[in-house]
C-alpha cells in the first residue's frame, strides 16, 4: 500500500485537517487568555498521546474521535477517569472554536470516479454500505474495480483488524465479499470476478472420528469407556475413573493423532484400530505433522498427546518392551525441548514487568472494594465489584484454576478457624474435584477473611436468585460459570488496571511473584501450586533466570561504584 500522507489510514480523506492544524488555529484565536489558550493545547496534545499518535496524524473531526475515545481505558495510562473526561471536554471546546465538523462523512476518503460509477448501480442502501469501505481502500491504493483480487480483501481485512473503530473486521470483509459476488450476478455491468472469502483464523484441520473407520471409532470408545469406568480387579487399568473433562481431553487427542496421521500420508481406510496410531512408524509421522504446525518444534500439547497415545501402546494394545521404550525415549526429548510457559502467557506476564503495573494488580482488590463504597452505584454493580476483589484477593493467596474457583462451595470447601481479628479461613477441596487429583489446601488470612465476610453480607444476596450453597452462584443456585467468572475478572482487571489478564494466567503470577521475592525457591511453588517439583521448576525457571541476571546487573553496579577510576593528576610546569 502506498504511503498516505498525513494519515496511514486509507479510509480517511487525504484533505481532513488535522490536530496539528489545531494547535497552530489555537494561537491565532485572540479572545482567549493565555491560560485558557496554555490549556486548549495541553488537551489536545494529551488525547493525541493517548491515543498513539502524532498531532498531524489525527483527523480533527468529532465523530472520528468519539468513536476512539470511547476505546481509551484510563487505567492504562494511569488517569483517573475525571482527568479522561476533562481531557475530552478540553478538545471538544478546542474543535468547536475552530470550526470542526462533526459529520462522518467529512473525514471519510470518497471513493475514485470509477469506484462512484460501479457502486451508483446499486439499488439497496445495505448494498452500498457493505462495498463502500472495500471502494475506499482500493480507491487508496490506485486499484480500479475490474483490477480487484483476493489480495484486496486480505488487504482490507488486515487495515480494519489495525482499525480501532470496526468491532467485527471479519464479518465486515465476509459482507463486501457475499456482496460483491451477487452483485456481479445481477448487475449486468459488474466486474466478472469472483472474489474468495478470506481464511478463518482459526481453520479447522481435524478429521471428525465419525469419518473414520467404524472398527477404529469401536476401539476409542473401548478405551474410553476403559478410563472412565475402570474394573476394579484389572490390575493394569486406571485406579478411579478419569473426570469427563479429561475423557473429552483424551478422545481429541485421539482424534488429532488419528488426523496427523492421515495428513502426513497415510490414507483413512487403512486406520482400523488405535494399534494403527501408536505403531512406531505411524506415531512417529504423526508427531513430526502436529509439529510442522508448531516451526517443527514440540509443545506443551504435543508432549501430552504422546504421552497419551503412549498410555494406549501400554495398557490397550500392549506393546513389546522395545517398541515400549522407543516412545518412552521419544516423550522424553519432546518433554526436554518444551519450554515452560507459553508464548502467549509469556507476552501478557510481561505487562507485569513494570513494578508499578505489578502493583496495580497486587492491590487491586483494595482498590475494587474502596470503589465499590462510593455512593451512587446501583447495588448490582456494587455486588460485582465485591465479587471480583473477593476471586482476585484469592487467586493472590491461593491460586487455583478458574474452574475450581467457580466451584467453591461454602458448606463443602470452606471453613473458619478463630475468633476477632485472627479469624481465618480454611478452603479444603478433595483430589476427585481437582483437574489434577491433588488436594487442595489454603490458609486465607485476617485480612482476605474480612473480604470474604463483606462480600457474603453485602454482595451475595444481591447476587442470590435460587438457594444456593455456592461462594459465587449463578441465578439458578449452582456456580457461576467459569467463563462468566473469568470474564468479570479479566474486565474487571482491563478497566482498573488498564491490562489484560485472565483468571488462568494467575497461576503464572504466582511464580513470577515468589521468584521476585524469593528467587530459587520452587519448593514453596510446587506446595503452592499443587504441582510436582519437577514441574514447578521447568515451568518457572524462567522467572529465576530473570531474577539471576538483576542479581548480577546490581553487582556490576555495585563494582562501578566501589571502583572509580582515579582522577588523573595534571603535570606541574616547571
Amino acid at each position: 500500500m502506498t504511503n498516505l500522507s498525513p494519515f496511514t489510514s486509507p479510509f480517511i480523506a487525504e484533505d481532513t485537517p488535522t490536530m496539528g492544524g489545531i494547535l497552530t488555529e489555537i494561537d491565532n484565536i485572540t479572545d482567549l487568555s493565555d491560560t485558557r489558550r496554555r490549556d486548549l493545547k495541553s488537551d489536545v496534545r494529551s488525547l493525541c498521546r493517548l491515543l498513539g499518535k502524532h498531532p498531524s496524524e489525527v483527523p480533527a473531526n468529532i465523530n472520528w474521535l468519539h468513536v476512539r475515545v470511547r476505546r481509551i481505558v484510563p487505567a492504562a495510562h494511569d488517569i483517573s477517569k475525571k482527568r479522561l473526561s476533562n481531557i475530552k471536554s478540553g478538545v471538544l471546546k478546542a474543535l468547536a472554536l475552530t470550526g470542526c465538523s462533526r459529520e462522518r462523512s467529512d473525514w471519510l476518503r470518497p471513493p475514485s470516479s470509477s469506484w462512484q460509477n460501479l457502486l451508483s448501480n446499486i439499488t439497496d442502501k445495505h448494498d452500498l454500505w457493505k462495498l463502500t469501505q472495500f471502494a475506499q481502500y482500493c480507491t487508496a491504493i490506485d486499484i480500479e474495480p475490474c483490477q480487484v483480487t483476493d489480495l484486496h480483501i486480505l488487504g482490507l481485512l488486515k487495515i480494519l483488524t489495525e482499525e480501532s473503530f470496526t468491532n467485527k473486521p471479519d464479518q465486515v470483509v465476509v459482507n463486501a465479499v457475499k456482496t460483491w459476488n451477487r452483485l456481479r450476478a445481477e448487475i449486468d455491468d459488474w466486474p466478472n470476478i469472483n472474489l474468495s472469502h478470506p481464511p478463518r483464523k482459526k481453520e479447522p484441520w481435524t478429521i471428525p472420528l465419525k469419518q473414520f473407520p467404524s472398527s477404529f471409532q469401536e476401539d476409542v470408545v473401548r478405551w474410553l469407556h476403559r478410563l472412565s469406568n475402570p474394573d476394579p480387579l484389572d490390575a493394569s487399568g486406571p485406579m478411579k475413573p478419569l473426570r469427563p473433562a479429561t475423557i473429552k481431553h483424551r478422545r481429541h487427542q485421539i482424534q488429532q493423532m488419528a488426523s496427523a496421521l492421515v495428513l502426513s500420508g497415510t490414507s483413512i481406510s487403512n486406520i482400523h484400530s488405535l494399534a494403527d496410531l501408536v505403531e512406531l512408524a505411524s506415531f512417529k509421522d504423526g508427531l513430526r505433522q502436529l509439529m510442522s504446525r508448531f516451526d517443527d518444534k514440540p509443545t506443551e500439547a504435543i508432549h501430552g498427546l504422546a504421552v497419551g497415545l503412549k498410555s494406549i501402546a501400554t495398557h490397550h494394545v500392549k506393546v513389546d518392551d522395545v517398541h515400549l521404550k522407543e516412545m518412552q525415549h521419544i516423550c522424553q526429548r519432546l518433554n526436554l525441548n518444551v519450554d515452560g510457559l507459553r508464548v502467549k502467557n509469556q507476552n501478557r506476564l510481561e505487562q507485569l514487568e513494570d513494578p508499578n503495573s505489578l502493583s496495580k494488580l497486587l492491590h487491586l482488590p483494595n482498590t475494587l472494594t474502596r470503589v465499590a463504597q462510593r455512593s451512587g452505584l446501583r447495588p448490582h454493580k456494587t455486588a460485582l465489584l465485591l465479587q471480583a476483589a473477593l476471586a482476585i484477593e484469592i487467586l493472590l493467596y491461593a491460586p487455583m484454576r478458574a474452574g475450581t474457583l467457580s466451584r467453591l462451595n461454602l458448606e463443602r470447601h470452606i471453613r473458619f478457624v478463630g475468633t476477632g481479628r485472627k479469624r481465618r479461613t480454611l478452603i479444603t477441596i478433595p483430589a476427585a474435584e481437582v483437574k489434577n487429583n491433588r488436594d487442595l489446601h489454603y490458609e486465607l488470612g485476617a485480612e482476605t477473611t474480612q473480604l470474604l465476610d463483606q462480600y457474603c453480607k453485602v454482595a451475595r444476596p444481591i447476587l442470590l436468585r435460587a438457594p444456593s450453597d455456592y461462594l459465587f452462584p449463578a441465578q439458578n443456585g449452582g456456580p457461576k460459570l467459569e467463563s462468566s467468572l473469568s470474564r468479570l475478572i479479566k474486565e474487571m482487571i482491563s478497566e482498573h488496571t488498564g491490562m489484560v489478564i485472565n483468571a488462568h494466567l494467575f497461576r503464572s503470577i504466582a511464580g513470577k511473584i515468589h521468584s521476585t521475592v524469593a528467587p530459587g525457591d520452587f519448593t514453596t511453588l510446587s506446595h503452592v501450586l499443587h504441582n510436582t517439583l519437577r514441574t514447578a521448576m521447568k515451568s518457572y525457571a524462567q522467572f529465576e533466570h530473570q531474577s539471576s541476571v538483576r542479581h548480577y546487573q546490581n553487582s556490576v553496579d555495585t563494582a562501578r561504584k566501589k571502583l572509580m577510576p582515579k582522577a588523573k593528576q595534571k603535570k606541574r610546569k616547571s
